[in-house]
């Protein structure tokens, strides 16, 4: 089947699964691609009206929230009130106005309270007793009730004591983003706190917001450069980004200000079309952070704006159910003028070395590198500490597959920091790397005790089939186009442990049969070579594998195919 049918065999099956909805949107024309934006709207609406608890006037976790939450969010129910109201059915304004009365009281206002402002991500919560407050609330739901705002200003809808409350929420939010102040390098949620910021001063005056929100834009527009933002390639972390760019330049109260916010969505649709794998819909790696493994099958928040920026030319089946809350804030997506984006007709390269440089100095630049070619892409960081969500090393490729996709991705992506224990701090374990085409030479090391629990981990996706490698110690991992080969590289007789369940193929070797390396306090230090072939290839030439140490250091070196791979760093 040709990629096209496969994409409207997607959508078409995605479109018709859908309830007939209360009411209806109609997408401005001038958004322009109208019935892309309709089609997010009615992900956000289905989603909502399924989760909706007409007892509490809330939006109810779904099966997929993380597990020991409470059962009404905030922020979803927030969006969902925005959802509503951009019907202008009467029915959908009075459920609005039913959901922001309730959702709006668990914002914290108590005037001596450090948390003033910010809101609790789950209506049970209670201010006297919660247990740390998650800052970042503020800035997502303050910038829904400014949307609120903005849209009874447009088109006047709220009762006039709703209006004031959302307002004053709205106002509350602006002051707890102005005075945490978020580092820059924290770009999702800088990006939200600009627009706020630009809402604060737009929409209410409020004194000082919009030369907070103009300094703050400048920051995080000069630490990027011209390459990537500090939190770099999130799949969900990156549709936020998009999502703040956007709502910055509508609420742009100046000339000047609109120009800098349109060269940071420039900016941002360059890296990302940059890093885009188009015959897997995947993001390229390595990721800042992640919450799942393939953006088909989850809510990966980025997917939906791919979606418009490739004018549909994105698969979105309803079949998504991992992190499947961010669904509920697709009509705010859906509102933007977000159109078709030239950056993704333009060519890729086979091989980029790119950086991302941190907020200061205690925070190194991280040196990056990609390689595709055809139906896949290798993309590692060659200097990362490990920590839960961080993807160091992330490979991509397309299979044939079943209908009615016609296609499945197969990926290989490092998830050792996810075997941690939960008391492990950042930093606890470090990853380095080098890459060479699609190769990458790799070790996670440690100065402190070893932990007793987890260990170096690959997963694959769970059509991939390991096997017993031609050298001692080695794997090969089979899967569809491509063949991975994989060798411990140790001095003393560590090997890698395949291990398959339903959903993926997992490759392990624990901390316990890690090696020592080094004199004083020495390191312990996991280290792999993996090698990515076309199916249809010989297999690689391996040679001089080999992990030395002394007082200068440790090295972790091989040859494939007569490329010399090192990877060296010190205690």
């Amino acid at each position: 089947m040709s990629l096209s049918r496969v994409l409207l065999s997607c959508l078409l099956l995605a479109t018709i699964s859908l309830p007939v909805l209360a009411g209806t949107w109609t997408p401005d024309p001038a958004l322009g691609n109208s019935d892309q934006h309709q089609r997010l709207y009615e992900i956000a609406r289905t989603y909502c009206d399924a989760n909706f608890d007409p007892d509490a006037n809330l939006v109810g976790t779904s099966s997929n929230n993380p597990p020991n939450k409470k059962s009404h969010s905030v922020r979803e129910s927030l969006s969902y009130a925005y959802t509503l109201l951009l019907t202008g059915d009467p029915a959908d304004l009075v459920l609005a106005q039913k959901i922001l009365k309730r959702a709006l009281t668990t914002q914290d206002t108590r005037l001596d309270s450090p948390t003033n402002g910010v809101f609790s991500w789950y209506a049970e919560d209670d201010w006297a007793t919660i247990k740390n407050p998650d800052a970042n609330s503020a800035a997502f739901d303050g910038l829904t009730c400014a949307l609120i705002c903005d849209l009874d200003k447009q088109h006047p809808s709220l009762d006039a004591d709703v209006r004031s409350q959302v307002e004053a929420a709205g106002k509350l939010a602006v002051a707890a983003v102005m005075r945490r102040d978020v580092d820059p390098g924290y770009t999702n949620i800088a990006l939200l706190s600009i627009a706020l910021g630009a809402a604060g001063e737009k929409l209410w005056a409020v004194p000082g917001a919009g030369a907070f929100a103009e300094a703050k834009l400048d920051k995080v527009t000069n630490m990027a450069g011209d390459e990537e933002f500090y939190e770099y390639l999130c799949p969900t972390y990156m549709g936020v980004d998009i999502y703040g760019a956007y709502a910055a330049r509508k609420f742009s109260f100046s000339p000047a200000f609109a120009t800098k916010a349109d060269a940071l969505i420039d900016h941002l649709w360059k890296e990302i079309a940059a890093s885009y794998h188009a015959p897997t819909f995947q993001l390229a790696g390595p990721f800042s952070r992640a919450y799942g493994d393939n953006m088909l099958t989850y809510a990966a928040a980025l997917k939906y704006d791919l979606f418009l920026a490739l004018d549909g030319a994105y698969p979105l089946p309803n079949t998504e159910t991992d992190h499947d809350w961010d669904k509920a804030g697709l009509a705010v997506i859906a509102a933007l003028p977000i159109l078709p984006r030239s950056e993704f007709k333009q060519p890729t390269v086979p091989w980029r070395e790119f950086t991302a440089t941190g907020p200061d100095e205690k925070h190194p630049v991280r040196q990056f590198s990609q390689y595709r070619d055809g139906n896949f892409i290798l993309g590692t960081v060659a200097f990362q500490d490990e920590w839960k969500q961080k993807r160091n090393l992330v490979a991509y490729w397309r299979n044939d597959g079943p209908q009615p996709g016609g296609f499945s991705v197969g990926y290989c992506i490092d998830e050792s920091n996810e075997t941690l224990p939960a008391s492990a701090l950042a930093g606890f374990i470090h990853f380095y790397s080098q890459q060479v085409k699609g190769v990458a030479l790799v070790a996670l090391a440690t100065n402190r005790d070893v932990p007793l629990e987890g260990g170096c981990s690959l997963v694959f996706d769970s059509g991939a089939k390991a096997s017993d490698g031609k050298d001692a110690g080695s794997l090969k991992i089979e899967d569809g186009t491509i063949t991975a080969y994989l060798y411990p590289v140790t001095a003393i007789s560590g090997t890698f442990v395949p291990k398959a369940d339903a959903n993926n193929l997992r490759v392990n070797r624990p901390w316990t049969s890690s090696d020592n390396i080094g004199s004083g306090t020495a390191l312990h230090v996991l280290s792999y070579l993996i090698i990515f072939r076309p199916s249809d290839q010989p297999a690689p030439t391996v040679s001089d594998i080999a992990l030395k140490g002394d007082e200068s250091g440790v090295s972790a070196t091989a040859k494939v195919d007569g490329d010399a791979l090192s990877v060296s760093f010190k205690n």
